[in-house]
């Protein structure tokens, strides 16, 4: 038997077609969202996964005298930091003022391994067992029982020593006026100005002619590094391999100042377009990449000039609120389709809220790390080097996007979130699913 369908349906069905249809376009709009959330949570684990969010080029090459080497671009993200650099390596015969540091190893696992040679060879051993005579001097067998302490990595020992050292020989005025540098910016030696330097007595008695691999050299060695060590100290083996890490750990500046107390360092000519040798220096390519140590001890930061305490909070909130809204993202985009499973508007209210979460904590991200960019250009010459040029990498972008897409979304979810009860809901089904919702015990 066919039943007759009655008036007041069909027109009723007529009336609730526009909201049908309107209806269908917001479900197809939020599916784009959703479907949207999806990529940009895969954008923000490649952008977070990447190591080119800030890229710091440094031209023809910019002389960094810690490391004595040409700074010439690094590029690092929220885990891992990457840094390009050349090394002028001066000829073993050419004719050329060196710094002390130069004829030490700069890596450290080098160091590390040379200390623990070191430590077990009969000279460190008679060194620790020295007596002391009681002088209220710093004498000579004071000098080697703190090297001896200091190789042997006998800390509580090494530091014991290197108080008394900064009391009576560091702390004197004489010596603290070769510490305290004016804010002038540093002068810039030509090391293969030899004659000339000799006779200027630029670098006064801290020019030192020293024999090392048989050959005879003028080094810059600072005054009070030279009352550190012990006499003689060129001719016992690796002593002059850590002579720099060792002075570094004293807590010795490296550089020498001038009458004037501006700091006065020996920059080699810069290398030559494609690399390779000229008459007096050699230059090396040398790249490093490594992630970043999140919590590290007071010693780890001493061997990392690029970094100090203050930059590493910046560098762990980064990569806090970086997880933070991998977690939040995920959570947003599984309610994002939830709400195509149950369509009650609160569902969406709390998908548009979880977005524009999302979009705060990629915000964070973000600023903190323009901040962490000052912080390091005004106070970590070593990581951004004056003369050096920013320029933001496709990490940063891809966060951009991120943010710019978890805004959008959310106002879109929050927008078609309206209640859509009686006569305002396009069939009865979705009617229902607006109703309040009365909960028993």
């Amino acid at each position: 038997m066919i039943r007759d369908v009655s008036t007041s349906t069909i027109g009723r069905d007529e009336a609730r077609r526009p909201l049908m249809e309107a209806y269908m376009f917001q479900r197809r709009v939020l599916l784009g969202c959703s479907i949207l959330m999806v990529v940009s949570l895969i954008v923000w684990i490649l952008a977070i996964s990447t190591d080119h969010w800030i890229i710091i080029a440094g031209g023809p090459g910019i002389f960094i005298p810690e490391s004595r080497r040409f700074f010439m671009s690094s590029h690092s993200g929220l885990w891992r930091h990457c840094r390009h650099t050349i090394v002028p390596n001066a000829l073993p015969n050419a004719q050329v003022v060196r710094n002390f540091s130069s004829m030490s190893y700069t890596s450290q696992s080098f160091i590390n391994d040379a200390k623990r040679n070191l430590s077990h060879m009969d000279f460190i051993k008679q060194f620790a067992q020295e007596k002391l005579d009681g002088s209220p001097n710093f004498t000579e067998a004071a000098r080697r029982r703190m090297f001896a302490h200091w190789a042997r990595g006998e800390e509580e020992e090494f530091q014991t020593f290197r108080s008394a050292f900064y009391k009576l020989v560091m702390s004197t005025d004489a010596n603290q006026r070769e510490f305290n540098a004016t804010a002038l910016r540093p002068i810039p030696i030509d090391p293969l100005d030899v004659a000339g330097i000799i006779q200027r007595r630029t670098f006064g008695s801290a020019l030192q002619q020293v024999k090392y691999n048989n050959t005879l050299s003028y080094y810059v060695i600072p005054e009070v590094a030279q009352q550190s060590i012990f006499s003689d100290w060129t001719s016992y083996p690796l002593v002059v391999r850590l002579l720099f890490s060792y002075i570094r750990d004293i807590g010795i500046p490296a550089f020498v100042l001038n009458e004037e107390r501006v700091i006065l360092i020996l920059v080699p000519p810069l290398p030559p377009k494609k690399g390779g040798q000229t008459s007096h220096y050699s230059y090396i390519p040398y790249s490093r990449c490594k992630y970043i140590d999140m919590f590290p001890n007071s010693h780890t930061l001493r061997n990392e000039p690029g970094f100090d305490d203050e930059l590493m909070d910046y560098i762990r909130t980064q990569a806090s609120f970086a997880c933070i809204t991998l977690f939040v993202m995920s959570l947003g985009a599984v309610f994002s389709f939830y709400t195509f499973m149950n369509p009650r508007y609160m569902f969406k209210r709390l998908a548009g809220g979880i977005h524009l979460v999302a979009a705060s904590t990629a915000l964070v991200v973000l600023q903190v790390l323009f901040s962490s960019i000052d912080y390091t250009k005004d106070h970590l010459f070593y990581a951004y080097p004056d003369g050096a040029e920013l320029t933001y990498g496709y990490g940063v972008y891809l966060a951009w996007f991120t943010f710019v897409d978890n805004i959008m979304c959310g106002v879109m979810f929050l927008w078609y979130s309206g209640k859509k009860k009686g006569a305002k809901a396009p069939n009865d089904e979705l009617a229902m699913a607006d109703e309040p919702t009365i909960m028993g015990r």
